[in-house]
Formats: structure tokens, C-alpha cells, sequence
């Protein structure tokens, strides 16, 4: 019987949080950072949690040590009127990054987010991972695009 309800109690469990994924296209560019070893980014999301992001990278030569990020979750079409859903906020890990002959940002690929915690719609977060690849454009290298994959 024992075994049944511990059974039983992880189906409940895997039935009313299902883990899903969001998917995000970025745009935005690169800010000041505060010292010579961070990266500042400031992109808006569109896609599965359209929004505004903050990224704050870490970085030892091309690889990304450290970091966070913080997801503003707005509601789909959004205008100056709208409320937020909620946010998201999470620590980086790792990935690399290539800077250009300026010493900006040219590219971020496979940054490795935790997901820590939620507010608003998204309070019940307490878990989740999520990966950023971003681009500086060729032809305007102050201009990044990318992706932003959730999971919780």
C-alpha cells in the first residue's frame, strides 16, 4: 500500500507541474559594463515569454565563468500601458563568448542559465535551466540577435 500511494503522490506531482519549453528570439545590444571582465546586455524578448531582458556575463578570456540574468515576462503585444506577468531571474555557469577587434560582444554561445525563482505568474518557479546564443550583426556590430531557450 505503501508503495502505491508513493506512487501515486509522484504521478499528482509529475501531472501538475509539467516541465515545458519556452522559446525566444533576443534583440537588444551591449551596455557599459562596470569592470574589464563583464559583459552587459540589455535585450527584449519576443516569442513563448516576450519581455525584457538584463544579462550580465562573467568572463575569463572566451569563457563565460559567471553571471545572471533577469526576465521581465510581459503579456503578448504588449504597450506602454501593460503590466509585467511576472520575472524570471537566474545565475549563469558557463558557455563562451568571442569579442571583436573593438572588444565588444561578437558572439555568446551555449550560456548556461539556472533558473532560481519567479515572481508574479511565474512565483511558483523555483527551479529550471535555460540557454543563450547571441550575435552581433555584421553589418552593425552594436546590434545583437538571438536565442533564449527556457525550461521549468
Amino acid at each position: 500500500m505503501r508503495q502505491l500511494l508513493t506512487l501515486f503522490a509522484s504521478f499528482v506531482l509529475a501531472v501538475v507541474i509539467p516541465a515545458a519549453t519556452y522559446n525566444n528570439t533576443l534583440t537588444g545590444s551591449q551596455t557599459a559594463a562596470p569592470e574589464a571582465e563583464g559583459i552587459a546586455l540589455n535585450l527584449t524578448a519576443a516569442g513563448d515569454l516576450p519581455g525584457m531582458s538584463k544579462v550580465n556575463l562573467h568572463r575569463s578570456g572566451e569563457n563565460v565563468t559567471s553571471g545572471s540574468l533577469r526576465l521581465t515576462v510581459l503579456p503578448q503585444n504588449a504597450d506602454a500601458s501593460s503590466n509585467e506577468r511576472g520575472q524570471l531571474v537566474g545565475t549563469i555557469s558557463g558557455g563562451t563568448v568571442t569579442l571583436n577587434a573593438a572588444g565588444t560582444l561578437a558572439s555568446a554561445s551555449g550560456v548556461q542559465i539556472t533558473i532560481q525563482s519567479g515572481t508574479g505568474e511565474f512565483a511558483s518557479v523555483a527551479s529550471g535551466t535555460a540557454t543563450l546564443n547571441i550575435t552581433a550583426s555584421s553589418e552593425n556590430p552594436s546590434q545583437l540577435s538571438g536565442t533564449l531557450v527556457l525550461n521549468f
